[in-house]
């Protein structure tokens, strides 16, 4: 069959299919699929024509009937475009609940805007959208487009449940290769549904019908782990007039080193020679790495540049020498520069950013990933680098970039490899704290508390704070606690050790409750921080906990003049396949007071667990907090 003929057939297939959206009464939807449903995916059809390696059309159907407000973020009735990427087709029609047309939106009528982020200095990168405010509810969008582009690296994949409370009637995806050009696909979590295909050498085709939605449950893992997603990748493709070639990882790698890469990072002779004299003294390549990593937060900041190719490649190391500014690539690629010129070897790491975890997939070469960080493969230890922060310390990634899947770019080609991960013996916060009671229930405090792991990373930019957000920060934080005022907020930043230190002096008042000549006291003064989780018989979800921790706390309570202990809570030790959790109160004297000594250590361990273990998780979670409010009784002398 020729092209032009293939086309031809291809369109009036799509016409078909356009033809059958009859029906889009509410009444028509199966009460499987409106059961937990915000909305209801009514069709989805992507077909996607590959005419050459630079040339490619991208055909999109998409119904969705909105059952509430929650539902709205799953229409989806938007296109990005740029100098790239042209709309050739959008529009949208809207029907109410008995499946009448109330409504059409064509081009013209959709919402046109930049799609620039905060952080972005400039780019080309615009969204037309749909701006549709609903009257009543249910009612249903759908949304048609066609777009055409030469950049063929990135395929759309197919995922049909593409949020929980969503749920399917019907969606297909169709790949036409007329040309039979080389590609690879990949099929994902298919076991669980009853997908059809029909794949032939010029033809991918999918179709997945009636899947009820998915409800949120406690620590349910991302969707991407349990639901069906097709990847598809052309061998030979194109990025913005780049051509390339690549079926693996090591080929995609170089290529990407060869085409985006390569030639960017000439610096000039004085700044060559400035960072010579800064490094002279240095014993060793780890101290030479830590002065100019330094001097790249010194001299430089964060700003994103998203313009045609360059969203992808750097910018050139010496515009960013000059500028003093960069987004990731181009300040990874500047660190790594002024790191060759010091014969530190070191790579740019290409990585999904975000405190969710999300790996590169190992198993599938493509175009992946949202961010940039720097690798330096140290005798010693692999040494990682944030170089958008201008206060982040030296190889600590925290959790932008922790324990996934990157790309390291080099010379040869790419290659795989996982950042660090922090164990739980790691992410350790650890807290003594002196509470000096008196008789009325008001009490002045003086602790210190010591974050490292995962925990610094989300503490010690306070230090930065004005002392108004410092306090405000405190008082949410510790919102148990009952009218604080404080004397004394003082930060320790280690950065070396990555260690930061909170010495903080404070009051209150209503520790204690008075019940005739005795006071029943709180015993855990910062409570232990657990999962607040529901109660369920019938989970359906396996559960994750992403990172694992270690809390240990000490609290020394001073009774009040005449006041000693009459009880105390039993010691109590827990220990569960999730963690363990261990508590002992002591009353004993020290310095001419009668005290409260609580010592208290929670330990979480990452993982993922069956659907079946959840009351065993649930029942570890709940014992810890109803001992978090155990109370300590105190009588005052005769």
């Amino acid at each position: 069959m020729s092209l032009k003929l293939f086309t031809i057939t291809f369109l009036l297939c799509l016409g078909e299919l356009q033809a059958q959206i009859k029906d889009l009464s509410v009444s028509q939807i199966s009460p499987e699929l409106i059961l937990n449903a915000n909305a209801v995916l009514r069709d989805d059809q992507t077909t996607i024509e590959v005419d050459a390696s630079n040339k490619m059309t991208i055909y999109k159907i998409r119904s969705v009937t909105v059952m509430n407000e929650y539902g709205q973020r799953h229409v989806q009735a938007y296109q990005y475009y740029d100098s790239e990427r042209k709309i050739k087709k959008l529009k949208a029609t809207i029907y109410n609940a008995a499946g009448k047309e109330i409504k059409k939106y064509k081009q013209k009528d959709f919402k046109d805007r930049s799609a620039v982020g905060s952080g972005d200095l400039y780019t080309d990168n615009r969204v037309q959208y749909l701006d549709h405010t609903a009257q009543s509810y249910p009612y249903t969008v759908v949304f048609e487009s066609e777009t055409k582009t030469g950049t063929t690296v990135f395929i759309d994949p197919w995922q049909p449940v593409s949020g929980y409370y969503l749920s399917v009637e019907n969606s297909s995806y169709s790949l036409l290769n007329p040309g039979q050009i080389a590609l690879r696909k990949e099929e994902l979590n298919f076991e669980q549904q009853k997908i059809s295909k029909n794949i032939t050498p010029t033809l991918l085709e999918y179709n997945l019908k009636k899947v009820p939605a998915y409800k949120m449950e406690n620590l349910s893992p991302v969707l991407d782990k349990f639901v069906p997603m097709l990847k598809v990748a052309l061998d030979e493709f194109a990025l913005v007039g780049v051509i390339g070639q690549a079926s693996n990882w090591l080929e995609f790698g170089k290529w990407q080193h060869d085409n985006l890469l390569m030639g960017k990072d000439k610096l000039p002779a004085a700044t060559l020679h400035k960072i010579s004299q800064l490094t002279k003294d240095a014993e060793s390549e780890i101290e030479k790495a830590k002065i100019i990593y330094q001097y790249v937060q010194d001299n430089t900041r964060y700003i994103s540049v998203q313009l045609g190719i360059g969203g992808w490649e750097p910018m050139l190391a010496e515009d960013v020498d000059r500028l003093g500014y960069g987004d990731c690539k181009a300040l990874t690629n500047y660190t790594k520069a002024l790191l060759d010129s010091q014969d530190i070897l070191s790579h740019y790491a290409i990585v999904f950013a975000g405190e969710e975890r999300k790996d590169l997939d190992l198993d599938f070469a493509s175009m992946q990933g949202n961010h940039v960080i720097l690798n330096i493969p140290l005798e010693e230890e692999d040494v990682w680098l944030e170089c958008t922060s201008q206060t982040m310390p030296f190889n600590y990634l925290g959790d932008f970039t922790d324990n996934r899947n990157v790309l390291l770019v080099k010379p040869e080609g790419g290659e795989i490899v996982k950042t660090k991960a922090y164990a739980y013996t790691e992410n350790v916060r650890e807290t003594f704290s002196k509470i000096k009671l008196d008789n009325s229930g008001s009490y002045t405090a003086e602790v210190k508390r010591k974050s490292e792991g995962i925990p610094y990373g989300n503490i010690y930019h306070l230090i930065r704070e004005s002392k108004e957000n410092q306090v405000l920060y405190y008082k949410n934080h510790w919102g148990h606690l009952q009218n604080i005022n404080f004397q004394q907020i003082f930060f320790d930043n280690n950065r070396d050790d990555r260690r930061f230190i909170e010495e903080i002096k404070f009051s209150g008042q209503k520790l204690t409750s008075k019940a005739g000549n005795r006071l029943l006291l709180s015993t855990h003064f910062f409570t232990t921080p657990t999962y607040n989780l529901n109660r369920s018989t019938d989970r359906k979800l396996p559960f994750e906990i992403e990172r694992g921790y270690t809390y240990r706390d000490v609290f020394e309570f001073q009774l009040p003049e005449n006041y000693s202990t009459e009880s105390i809570p039993e010691e109590e030790m827990i220990q569960t396949q999730f963690g363990t959790y261990k508590v002992k109160l002591e009353a004993g004297e020290k310095e001419g007071k009668n005290t409260i000594t609580m010592v208290r250590e929670y330990i979480l361990y990452d993982g993922i667990w069956p659907a079946e273990l959840y009351s065993e998780f649930y029942a570890f979670m709940n014992k810890i907090n109803s001992l978090n409010n155990q109370k300590a009784v105190i009588i005052a002398g005769t």
